[in-house]
C-alpha cells in the first residue's frame, strides 16, 4: 500500500508544517529532558565524590592523626599517596602550623570541592589542640568532561529516534488522513445542484458503527449535502414564488396607503364646507333670536344643521386623526371616549353590513395608557372584521372590564368563525381566509398591542363566532378629570370643526 502513495503529498504545505512541528517539539522535549538527566547525574556525582571525602574523614582520619603526633612521615606519606589515588581526589595536603608537612598529588581542574578537616591528638587530654589539617582537593573537570560526552550520546541518540518518529508519522499521516483528504476534496469540489452523483466512499474497510472517525462523519454529510442541493434548489424556487407574492402584496399596500393620503385630502376639503355651514346656521340663529315673527320650526331646523354639521364634522376630524402619519404619542385615554371615537368611524359600516354594536362598560372612569390613534387602529379592524364575520341582524359585544392592573376589552361576535388550524396562524403575517385579503390587519393589531406592553388573545365563543380580547395597562385612577372632547357643552359653543 505504501508504493502506491502520492509522494507529492510529502511536498505540500501540511507535511512541511507537520515535519517542521515534530521536530521542533521533539528538539524542544530532548532539550528539556537532557537537561534533567544531566543535572540529576552531577548531583550523583557530586555525591559520590562528597562520600568519598567523607569516607576519608571516617576511616583514615586518626589514622593520619596518629602518624603526625608519632611524626612519622613515611608511613604518612604511603597513606596520603593512596588516599590521592581514589576517583577525583587531586591532591592531599597535611599542613601544621602553616606549614605543608606532607603532599601528595597536583590540583589539575579549574573547578574544585575544597575541603579541611582537622586533625585531633588520639589520647585524651584536658585542652585538645588540633594537631594540624588535612586539606583534599577534589577536581571536578573529570565529571564535566564525561557528562560533555553523555550530551553528545544523548543528542545524537534523540536526533535519530526524531527523524525515525517523524518519517513513521508521515507515513502514517499519509496513509490515514491525506489520500482520503484528496479524494474528499475532489469530491467537494465536483459537487452541483442535480443530486444525481453517485456517493462518496473511501478506499479502506467499512466502519463498524461504533467505530466510525471524523473522515467517515465528513463523508456522510457531504453525500448527505449533495441530496440536499437539489432539495434546496426547489425552496429557493417557492421561496422567490413566495417573494414575488410579497411584493405584489406590498404594491397593494402602497395603492392603500395612496388611497389614505387621499382620503385625508378629501377629509380636509369637505371640513371648510361643513364649518361654514355650521357658522352661517349659528349666525343666522344668533340674527332671529327673540324675533317673534320667525316660525319655531325654522330656529327649530336651524339647531338641527348646526348640529348636523358639528356632528359630521367631529367625524371628519375621527378621520383625519385616525389616517394621519404622525408619531406615537402615549398618555392617558379614557376607554368610553376612545370607543365613541371608534364607534363613529364604523357608522357607515354598521349601516352597511346591519349589524348593531353593543358597549358594556363595567366603569365609565376606566382609563388605558397608550397611543390613540394607534388603539383606535386596533380597533377599527377588530370591530370591522367582526362585522364582516357576522350575519345581518346580528349583534356585536363590546365589554370592558377591569382586570387587576390591567384593563381588558373584549370584542365578540356571533359569525362563522375559524377553524383550528387557521387559528394558529391567525395572527401570522399576510395568513389570511378572505379571497381579497393581504393578511396584515391582525399582525399589525398583534404588534401594536404588543408595543403597548398588552396583550391581544383569539378564541372561539360558545356561539361559533370569534372573542379577540385586549389587556391593556390601566390609566391612574387618581388622575385628573381625562382630556377629552367635550360632551356636556351645548352645540353651539363647541367652536371650529377644524
Amino acid at each position: 500500500m505504501i508504493s502506491k502513495f502520492n509522494l507529492g503529498a510529502f511536498t505540500g504545505r501540511t507535511a512541511k508544517r507537520l515535519i517542521l512541528y515534530i521536530i521542533l517539539f521533539s528538539v524542544l522535549i530532548t532539550i528539556l529532558s537532557s537537561a534533567l538527566q544531566l543535572y540529576v547525574e552531577y548531583q550523583d556525582e557530586v555525591a559520590q565524590i562528597e562520600q568519598q571525602i567523607e569516607q576519608i574523614q571516617n576511616s583514615h582520619l586518626d589514622g593520619i592523626a596518629h602518624y603526625v603526633e608519632e611524626k612519622n612521615p613515611l608511613q604518612l606519606q604511603l597513606l596520603i599517596d593512596g588516599l590521592v589515588k581514589l576517583p577525583d581526589i587531586e591532591r592531599i595536603s597535611i599542613i601544621a602550623r602553616d606549614r605543608v608537612l606532607q603532599r601528595a598529588g597536583e590540583v589539575m581542574s579549574d573547578r574544585v570541592i575544597d575541603t579541611k578537616l582537622l586533625l585531633f591528638p588520639l589520647e585524651p587530654v584536658d585542652v585538645k589542640e588540633p594537631l594540624g589539617t588535612l586539606h583534599l582537593v577534589a577536581g571536578l573537570d573529570p565529571l564535566y568532561e564525561r557528562l560533555k560526552q553523555k550530551i553528545w550520546f544523548i543528542l545524537v541518540a534523540t536526533a535519530v529516534k526524531t527523524f525515525l518518529i517523524a518519517a513513521f508519522i508521515l507515513l502514517l499521516f499519509q496513509y490515514l488522513v491525506t489520500r482520503h483528504l484528496n479524494k474528499i476534496s475532489q469530491y467537494a469540489h465536483n459537487l452541483t445542484l442535480n443530486g444525481h452523483a453517485p456517493a462518496l466512499s473511501l478506499d479502506r474497510m467499512p466502519a463498524r458503527r461504533d467505530e466510525v472517525d471524523e473522515l467517515d462523519t465528513v463523508v456522510t454529510a457531504l453525500n448527505e449535502m449533495q441530496s440536499r442541493l437539489a432539495e434546496e434548489l426547489r425552496l429557493r424556487e417557492e421561496a422567490e414564488f413566495d417573494s414575488r407574492s410579497s411584493r405584489e402584496q406590498l404594491a397593494h399596500m402602497d395603492r392603500v396607503t395612496s388611497m389614505e393620503e387621499i382620503a385625508s385630502s378629501i377629509a380636509h376639503e369637505i371640513n371648510q364646507p361643513l364649518t361654514a355651514i355650521s357658522t352661517y346656521a349659528q349666525a343666522a340663529l344668533r340674527a332671529h333670536k327673540g324675533d317673534e315673527q320667525v316660525p319655531p320650526a325654522l330656529n327649530t331646523a336651524l339647531e338641527k344643521i348646526t348640529e348636523q354639521a358639528l356632528r359630521a364634522g367631529e367625524v371628519i376630524r375621527t378621520i383625519r386623526q385616525f389616517i394621519s402619519k404622525q408619531a406615537s404619542s402615549r398618555g392617558v385615554i379614557g376607554v368610553k371616549a376612545l370607543l365613541t371615537d371608534t364607534s363613529h368611524l364604523l357608522e357607515t359600516l354598521v349601516s352597511q353590513y346591519k349589524v348593531s354594536l353593543v358597549q358594556g362598560i363595567a366603569d365609565e372612569r376606566l382609563t388605558v395608557i397608550g397611543d390613540q390613534v394607534q388603539l383606535q387602529q386596533v380597533l377599527f379592524n377588530l370591530l370591522r372584521n367582526a362585522m364582516e364575520a357576522s350575519p345581518p341582524e346580528s349583534i356585536i359585544e363590546i365589554w370592558v372590564e377591569e382586570s387587576g392592573d390591567r384593563v381588558s376589552i373584549r370584542i365578540r361576535d356571533h359569525g362563522c368563525g375559524i377553524d383550528a388550524e387557521s387559528a394558529k396562524e391567525i395572527f401570522t403575517p399576510f395568513f389570511t381566509t378572505k379571497q381579497e385579503g393581504m393578511g396584515m390587519g391582525l399582525a399589525i393589531c398583534k404588534t401594536i398591542i404588543d408595543a403597548h406592553n398588552g396583550e391581544l388573545n383569539f378564541s372561539v365563543n360558545e356561539f361559533g363566532g370569534c372573542d379577540f380580547t385586549m389587556q391593556l395597562p390601566q390609566g391612574d385612577k387618581l388622575e385628573a378629570k381625562l382630556e377629552t372632547k367635550p360632551e356636556t357643552k351645548p352645540k353651539s359653543e363647541q367652536g371650529s370643526l377644524s
